[in-house]
């Protein structure tokens, strides 16, 4: 079942599929996912690339490792402008 909810949360993660793909596969059954994908924390996401690790799955794992990297960019960008903002600076 693990492995169900970690391949269902990478699907959704690399856009291979859509949330709606899974609950189709899972038509009469639950559909789980690893967290929340849509809301996916770091933590997380360290874990999958751990599991995928244990499975030799290193394509994934680097798929992973760059989702996380692009993700901390992204936070340290929203973070800048929020504390330029505060400080009635803009940034152009």
């Amino acid at each position: 079942m693990i492995d169900n909810t970690m391949r269902n949360t990478f699907g959704v993660l690399t856009n291979r599929m859509t949330i709606e793909d899974v609950l189709d596969m899972y038509k009469g059954e639950d559909a789980m996912f690893y967290g929340n994908p849509l809301n996916i924390t770091d933590e997380e996401i360290k874990d999958m690339i751990e599991y995928f690790e244990l499975l030799e799955e290193y394509e994934n794992c680097a798929e992973l490792k760059e989702l996380l990297n692009a993700k901390n960019f992204a936070d340290l960008d929203m973070f800048l402008d929020k504390l330029a903002e505060e400080n009635g600076v803009t940034l152009h």
